[in-house]
């Protein structure tokens, strides 16, 4: 299997508000999945988070800076997607001018959202990060609707609050919560805002990203999604190549080679590697799934981070966290809903639409 299949090219949809492509067609409503490709679609999404979820949570447990395990993997897969474009013959970088500085930003945005990711996971747990960042749904479809300046649906404007209030609970800034959170009372009040901060400037980004990306593969068919994943994992790797100079000429950091051979540095290494893996079955889910249902199955992360951290470690979620992540859950369902009932009707006015052209002829 290889890493970036054309066969994992998003399965989009006129009624998905992030993009704008060609209306439904008559082919397009008599496909219908088996029982078979839907399963195995729920199977890879949830295969997906728990593989990058357990990772990412070994590796703090590890110790190893996520940044630099992550250095392995990012050249590692760079190597992997280069050699499968190059074989099929793809521009590296084609398109309009204005195509290639929306990729160009595409890729920026990719790396930035996941290397604040890796940053927040220095000063918050892993929960609250996939809690925070889980809202870049959310901001993802209000983004959709201030951009092409669509009427906000009624799913919409129910979830967008309750996206603000689970985040307000699980940041719980001291000025509503009289008492810190039991998960980071070792944490200094600064570093614990600057988690914050950062897992949610992670999921804006991730939203522009989501919006720039869906709307370059829609624009052209010349535009493949290998060679989008292959510019955001040569940035991803530049980006960690740079942070490894960082360290060594500005802040001075002795980097020896004795911790990057010490059996926690090789482990989180291979548990990053193993990750990539994390992103095929994420494509394939994509393939299968309804966009909405796919966004419904990534609270899978919350999900998982929450069962790990309060079984193999002794921080323990208060309920105040909880209720938090239900909230965001709540939001996304909601949303997932509304955009799967508002595209039975569209099937629905086009079918009658169809059936009337029928009987006419």
């Amino acid at each position: 299997m290889s890493l970036i299949d054309e066969e994992s090219e998003p399965n989009l949809t006129s009624t998905d508000p992030l993009i704008h492509v060609p209306s439904l067609t008559n082919e397009n409503l008599t496909k219908q999945s088996n029982w078979i490709t839907r399963f195995s679609g729920i199977l890879y999404s949830l295969l997906s988070s728990f593989i990058f979820v357990s990772g990412t949570f070994t590796i703090k447990l590890l110790g190893v800076d996520l940044l630099d395990a992550l250095l392995v993997r990012f050249f590692v897969q760079t190597i992997i997607v280069l050699s499968f474009v190059l074989n099929k013959h793809y521009t590296l970088l084609g398109g309009t001018i204005w195509q290639i500085c929306l990729q160009i930003i595409c890729s920026g945005t990719g790396a930035l959202g996941f290397v604040l990711f890796c940053l927040a996971v220095r000063y918050i747990e892993l929960s609250d990060i996939n809690t925070l960042s889980y809202t870049r749904v959310v901001w993802t479809v209000v983004l959709s609707v201030i951009v092409y300046r669509e009427r906000p649906s009624t799913g919409t404007l129910i979830a967008l609050p309750l996206t603000l209030l689970g985040v307000i609970f699980v940041t719980q800034p001291n000025f509503l919560f009289t008492s810190k959170p039991t998960l980071v009372k070792n944490i200094d009040d600064k570093f614990r805002i600057l988690g914050y901060a950062m897992a949610l400037g992670a999921a804006l980004t991730s939203a522009i990203n989501v919006l720039l990306f869906k709307q370059l593969i829609s624009a052209s068919t010349d535009i493949k999604t290998s060679v989008l994943n292959f510019q955001f994992a040569l940035a991803m790797l530049v980006i960690l190549i740079l942070n490894q100079f960082y360290k060594i000429f500005y802040i001075q950091l002795t980097i020896s080679w004795i911790s990057f051979l010490s059996w926690r540095f090789l482990l989180a290494a291979v548990v990053c590697v193993l990750t990539i893996s994390a992103g095929i079955f994420t494509q394939k889910s994509i393939k299968r799934e309804h966009p909405a249902v796919y966004s419904l199955l990534g609270s899978a992360d919350i999900i998982f981070a929450l069962l790990l951290q309060n079984i193999f470690t002794s921080v323990q979620s208060n309920f105040y966290a909880l209720i938090g992540s239900a909230l965001v859950i709540c939001s996304v369902v909601i949303l997932g809903i509304s955009r799967i009932i508002n595209e039975r009707n569209i099937q629905k006015k086009i079918k009658q639409n169809v059936n009337k052209n029928n009987e006419i002829c």
